[in-house]
Order: structure tokens, then C-alpha cells, then sequence
């Protein structure tokens, strides 16, 4: 995900590269891991498609 957030401007790449510029390459690998985990979690909860943000 972060070799591919160097060439978008959308929100969550936006925050990829900033979390990576701030923590390093493997940290901010863990996070996005999480904040993955976290989406697929609650769109599993609610039983609804995965509605993605404009950017």
C-alpha cells in the first residue's frame, strides 16, 4: 500500500505517507495493518458494503 500512496492524492494515502514520514517504514506498515483490520471488522459487524469516502 505505501509503494502504491506515492502516486494518490486520495485521503487514506495521504495519511500513509505522513504516518510513514512521522514513524518509519515498518510502523506505519503495522498501523495500516490494523486500520485494515479495523475496517474489515466493522463492515463485517454491520452486515453492509464497504462505502469508501470521496476524497
Amino acid at each position: 500500500m505505501l509503494a502504491s500512496a506515492a502516486d494518490k492524492k486520495d485521503r487514506l494515502s495521504r495519511w500513509a505517507k505522513a504516518l510513514e514520514a512521522r514513524c518509519g517504514y515498518w510502523k506505519a506498515v503495522v498501523a495500516i495493518a490494523a486500520k485494515n483490520a479495523r475496517l474489515a471488522w466493522a463492515v463485517l459487524a454491520k452486515g453492509e458494503e464497504f462505502k469508501a469516502e470521496p476524497a
